[in-house]
């Protein structure tokens, strides 16, 4: 009997691939060489050494290769004359627009001396006409990504870095100097070709959205309230180019290609499976979902065309190693291990779950067949999304089994409009049916989201219980294999000491904090109720914005803060309160207060606008043009704070000034964002 792990021959090959990406982005490179050298000894004399020794090898051998890929792709390190430079050039890569702007990823081209990708924001209207391929020049300011460690945010420099995205910046110029025609160009002006013919059908605007979104992967045009509905209700990786779309696309070609199997040998359609997928891949421009399915997809078509026997894990193992060569950094992609962890837990707990689905009467087998898959995929992906995205949608199940059966219809009616606009005809009837089918999707999708307690918000999920729940779905599916009461016992042990990891490993929860802002300062405070209830508590936001630019700035701090922030219950509610004022009192992680006066304006220092009495901080802002000594002559203030939108030279002259003729602790806020648990360890180091 064959050992169950030579099944897998990819397991071993793919695990130490990872450890060595993992352990060189921790300890560097010198330790590969040895690795390398070790892993080939291994499996030179694997026929002198016992039978473990060639698995031991391969994993030696391809951690070093993982070590040696990792560090080749390290990012490029940026010096201040990089960034300080003013002027810049290079390809752009990707480009996106919303409500608040034009965003651009441009890779700095060799004259800078520095081949590194930006993240460039311009306004509307600025880069009008810039497409990916460009070669675009901007004048500006760029800046390192800062690590927004407060405040449960998101870890906004951690996800660029996972991008390859070494700085971001702002610019008001931008100029398109050429045009390069790279296979992101191609394949971004085929998605919106595609587009285009749906656009111009007799389609609705949200039925276009949609089918752009699910056929060819352009999601930009979804409205806000369409991807907040999906992702309530548990289905928004429909919203995402996946496996998903990969096999509806194949069931399609399949059924269409079908007299091709009758009429030559069935190799040749196998043949044209292959092509199209790959072709709808580079369409979607390679994302690693599609790119896996196609890869899994080409090899189940290849082993039939070449009669080979195929397994479907060890064909996903496959193909992410392959994913993985050629872009390490998708390992620290949300996408990527969502996409991974959900086939991997399908393709184990569907064996041991289709028997029993085949023992049910007919018409049962597909309701069946698709909560087990759903149940399946949540099992791989509930925690780490709840880890990323702070949600769990609770009706996820009565929203997944009509959307799999309805979502199938809605693509192939959009690829059938798609073929008839190209050959100049609009099927006005199939448009109706189109709309119609998917506004009954959408209902009722609106109405799971109505339901009561529709989805949990704010989920803090440490990165201690996220691992322990892991293995504990590790060891579950084990036992649900090998069937042994060893296993079974140390499951129910896990599982016990998951549900403790949970419960007491909850991180420090932040009072307040002051976001990095070159422009305005504002302070984002969680008050207690009335009645001192914390689980009432109300967010407010304290800033020198004025009206109009203060609501922009609650709607983006509401989104990227918002494990601090929360949720709104209702439609109507606000999740930040707005609040005017130069006072404030600063609860602190340990119950202590602090009081906190905004020096924004001359004025605040006179009796009217300060009522007096111990200042713990003084926040020192732009629109102050006087002098620190004043501050401190009139105020008193234990502490001082130097606010980040001050101009950079004022700032610096004004921060080197109290460090050399005061005693008086300062801090500068010019890099980082500032919370309540940095400041007592700040300011005790500094004293």
């Amino acid at each position: 009997m064959r050992p169950p792990l030579s099944y897998v021959p990819a397991l071993f090959p793919l695990v130490g691939f990872i450890a060595g990406m993992l352990v060189c982005e921790m300890a560097g490179y010198l330790w590969i060489p040895v690795v390398i050298i070790s892993g080939v000894a291994l499996i030179v004399a694997r026929r002198r050494l016992p039978v473990w020794t060639l698995p031991l090898g391969g994993m030696l051998l391809f951690c070093g290769l993982g070590g040696a890929d990792m560090s080749c792709n390290r990012l490029p390190d940026v010096n201040d004359d990089f960034l300080s430079r003013g002027q810049w050039s290079g390809e752009v890569l990707e480009i996106s627009e919303n409500d608040r702007g034009i965003h651009m990823v441009v890779r700095s081209d060799d004259t800078t001396g520095v081949v590194a990708d930006m993240l460039v924001h311009t306004l509307h209207g600025v880069a009008d006409g810039v497409v990916p391929g460009d070669i675009v020049s901007f004048h500006g300011t760029l800046d390192m990504p800062s690590n927004d460690k407060v405040t449960a945010g998101a870890d906004y420099a951690g996800i660029l870095a996972r991008r390859g995205i070494v700085a971001t910046g702002f610019s008001e110029e931008i100029s398109v100097d050429g045009h390069y025609d790279s296979w992101r160009y191609l394949a971004w002006r085929m998605r919106r070709e595609a587009a285009s013919l749906l656009m111009r059908s007799s389609l609705s605007g949200e039925t276009c959205q949609f089918l752009a979104a699910v056929i060819v992967g352009e999601d930009e045009w979804l409205s806000p309230d369409t991807r907040e509905a999906f992702s309530a209700a548990g289905v928004a990786h429909v919203l995402a180019l996946s496996g998903l779309h990969v096999g509806i696309l194949v069931m399609i070609l399949g059924f269409l290609l079908f007299p091709l199997g009758l009429l030559w040998d069935w190799r040749v359609r196998c043949g044209v499976v292959i092509a199209a997928l790959w072709i709808y891949a580079f369409l979607s421009g390679m994302s690693e979902s599609v790119t896996r399915a196609a890869l899994m997809a080409s090899m189940v078509c290849g082993g039939i065309i070449l009669q080979r026997p195929y397994m479907s894990f060890n064909g996903m193992l496959v193909s992410a190693l392959m994913i993985l060569i050629v872009s390490p950094r998708q390992l620290w992609m949300p996408g990527f291990q969502m996409s991974y962890l959900a086939v991997g837990c399908i393709l184990l707990v569907m064996p041991v779950v289709l028997p029993w689905v085949r023992r049910a009467p007919w018409c049962m087998r597909w309701l069946l067949l698709t909560i087990a898959i759903s149940l399946s995929a949540m099992l791989g992906t509930g925690m780490i999304a709840m880890y990323y995205f702070d949600i769990f949608p609770v009706y996820f199940l009565l929203a997944n089994i009509p959307v799999a059966m309805i979502l199938p219809i809605v693509m192939a009616g959009g690829i059938a409009v798609m073929v008839c606009e190209a050959v100049g005809s609009d099927p006005v009837w199939l448009c109706s049916a189109v709309d119609g089918i998917y506004d009954v999707m959408l209902r009722w999708i609106e109405l799971i989201t109505s339901l009561p307690a529709s989805a949990i918000y704010g989920v803090n999920i440490t990165w201690y219980a996220m691992v322990s729940y892991y293995v504990t779905l590790c060891l579950g599916l084990v036992a649900l294999w090998r069937r042994s009461v060893g296993w079974w016992i140390s499951l129910a042990v896990m599982v016990l000491v998951t549900v403790f990891v949970g419960g007491v490993t909850s991180e420090e929860e932040e009072q307040w904090f002051i976001p990095h802002d070159a422009y305005f300062t504002t302070i984002i405070c969680r008050m207690p109720s009335d009645g001192g209830d914390v689980s009432r508590s109300r967010v407010e936001m304290l800033t020198t914005a004025p009206d109009i630019a203060a609501e922009s700035l609650r709607d983006e701090y509401a989104e990227r803060y918002r494990k601090f922030v929360g949720h709104p219950t209702s439609a109507a509610e606000q999740s930040i309160s707005i609040v005017r004022g130069n006072t404030v009192v600063l609860p602190a992680c340990d119950g202590t207060t602090g009081r906190l006066v905004i020096v924004n304006h001359d004025s605040i220092l006179s009796a009217p606008c300060y009522d007096g009495g111990i200042v713990d901080y003084a926040l020192i802002c732009r629109g102050y043009r006087g002098g620190w000594q004043t501050v401190v002559d009139s105020l008193r203030p234990c502490r001082i704070l130097l606010s980040a939108d001050i101009p950079k030279r004022r700032h610096m002259r004004m921060l080197d000034s109290i460090l050399s003729c005061s005693q008086i602790p300062v801090i500068s806020l010019r890099d980082v964002t500032l919370s309540s648990s940095d400041l007592p360890d700040i300011f005790k180091k500094i004293e």
